[in-house]
């Protein structure tokens, strides 16, 4: 790791520093020489989080094209890039990537990567996070107030690899933020691509290997919570929506996951658009209560053998709803590709009830 330069102090005379740039170990030339910090492809997690305590008004952390490498989950609840209490005072940081997609020097850009050794530490089925936040609130007085996170986090325009799908772990966890947005980001197993472009059966996900988990409701008017072209593959869980507030997700999509979509407690309005279900063992489920609209769902399906198997059980395939929960809603459908005879439409026989549902690729 370099010393860091223009950012070392987070006054440097009368200018307050909000901009942090990392390179990784293999960045171009060019980028470490423009970088506040240089990762060394070891215990990146480390430097990241450095970054983060130099940052108590906020800001942004700039991560420039290249891998980098998490080792271990050392922070509080089993967390590897961590924020912390701050003091007790709020802030909003941003961590981008750099490139969109693919840059020139890397297959994919930005690209974090869990390390099996990252999870060797840990106590036997210990639930762990990539990114996550302090469980400690301030007081916060007054009429318009209330308990609240001081972290408000933002991802954007990198991709996240887990070694494997063998342990429990949650790529963003926000439950512990104030407002979350994610806007290009994606959290994939390290397999998924090639499993998926090959057409071999994926490997049989643990429960509590989730991609994001939401943060809960808002009380900050202006905060940002919601997904735009979120992308997982190859996990159990893709998208955990718990407790969430007009929260939209448009253009993501959920691939080879064991559930691609759980909605659980949408406390107000969720809306889903134009998201995609590609390949997932079951269809959404939805818990608890709530109100949720999908808007154009596309559904994609093929044989069994290119669907992951659920420890929990593959005989349920259409979407469902917890028995005699208050929730409601409606859906609008595509189904494509090989679908097989489990499947007829979007609902598990019997589900669904209080929803109106229309499938919009076949005539009425």
């Amino acid at each position: 790791m370099s010393m860091l330069t223009s950012a070392s102090n987070v006054w440097v005379g009368k200018h307050k520093i909000n901009y942090i740039v990392i390179a990784a170990s293999n960045s171009a030339k060019e980028d470490k020489a423009l970088a506040d910090f240089v990762c060394t492809g070891k215990n990146d997690e480390k430097v990241i989080n450095r970054a983060i305590e130099l940052l108590p008004r906020g800001g942004t952390i700039q991560l420039l094209d290249g891998k980098y490498f998490i080792d271990a989950f050392d922070e509080e609840n089993h967390t590897a890039i961590y924020f912390g209490f701050n003091d007790g005072q709020a802030r909003v940081i941003n961590l981008v990537g750099d490139t969109e997609n693919k840059g020139y020097n890397t297959a994919f850009g930005v690209t974090l990567h869990v390390t099996k050794k990252a999870f060797e530490t840990l106590p036997e089925g210990a639930e762990c996070r990539v990114f996550g936040g302090t469980f400690q609130k301030p007081q916060a007085e007054g009429d318009f107030y209330t308990f609240t996170h001081v972290n408000n986090v933002n991802f954007e325009n990198f991709l996240l690899f887990f070694p494997d799908a063998q342990h429990p772990a949650i790529g963003v966890d926000a439950r512990n933020f104030g407002s979350s947005f994610v806007k290009l980001v994606g959290i994939y197993t390290g397999q998924y691509h090639r499993d998926r472009f090959l057409h071999l059966k994926p490997a049989t996900p643990v429960p509590g290997l989730i991609g994001f988990y939401s943060c809960p409701s808002s009380n900050d008017e202006m905060a940002r919570i919601g997904y735009e072209y979120a992308d997982v593959g190859g996990l159990h869980t893709g998208f955990y929506l718990d407790g969430v507030d007009h929260v939209v997700m448009s253009v993501c999509m959920a691939a080879r996951c064991c559930y691609g979509y759980i909605f659980r407690d949408i406390r107000k309005t969720l809306t889903v658009l134009n998201c995609c279900d590609e390949g997932n063992t079951h269809l959404p489920a939805f818990r608890k209560r709530g109100y949720v609209t999908l808007i154009d769902f596309n559904i994609e399906r093929f044989n069994e053998a290119f669907i992951p198997d659920d420890p929990e059980g593959n005989e349920v395939h259409g979407a469902t709803v917890e028995e005699n929960a208050p929730i409601f809603g409606s859906v609008t459908y595509t189904l494509q590709g090989k679908a097989w005879g489990t499947l007829p439409g979007f609902w598990e026989p019997g589900h669904g009830k209080n929803f109106e549902t229309r499938r919009l690729d076949i005539a009425r």
